[in-house]
């Protein structure tokens, strides 16, 4: 009979005292890489392309919520912007992570797969929860005109899928 105790399960160690890989860090760690490198990004292209400052790109992640009013919110809305984007992306690193458990190709091919989620998570922001959102953005969700800064915003979440498909088969390398 295999039993695991409480510190094994919370601190992702065995009952010896030797290491195992931890879900909870390996979602985290993705999730919270994917969305440091998308405002890595946005803060940098929207800065060239625009001149917008970072807290104008968090503010347009926390109108999704606020809609018009959090451009006014200042430090307030600038952080629940923030926190947002990163609760977006460890949810989707999640939701890979709780797939790969069932769906061994997810693991076996991270690659294709993560690209195929990145592309997902793409998809699934910008024609479905902004649309659905307050953001003033909202109301171009739909247009397909293929500009810089779409192009480099798909390209982007390709990243992010890739990011999300390799640290979760890295998991489960570890794990066996």
């Amino acid at each position: 009979m295999n039993t695991t105790s409480l510190r094994a399960i919370s601190l992702g160690a065995d009952d010896d005292g030797g290491r195992r890989p931890s879900a909870w860090r390996t979602v985290l760690g993705a999730g919270a890489a994917a969305a440091t490198l998308d405002l890595i990004y946005a803060c940098g292209l929207y800065y060239l392309l625009r001149g917008a400052m970072p807290d104008r790109v968090l503010h347009t992640i926390a109108s999704g919520i606020y809609g018009q009013e959090a451009y006014t919110g200042g430090l307030a809305t600038a952080a629940v912007g923030f926190v947002a984007h990163y609760v977006i992306l460890v949810v989707a690193a999640w939701w890979f992570f709780l797939a790969s458990r069932n769906l061994r190709v997810l693991r076996e091919r991270a690659v294709a797969c993560g690209l195929l989620y990145g592309f997902a998570i793409y998809c699934t922001m910008n024609f479905l929860v902004v649309p659905l959102s307050n953001s003033p953005l909202a109301k171009h969700a739909y247009e397909l005109t293929l500009s810089l800064a779409r192009a480099s915003d798909i390209g982007m979440h390709l990243i992010f899928g890739l990011i999300i498909a390799f640290a979760t088969r890295s998991y489960w390398r570890r794990a066996q």
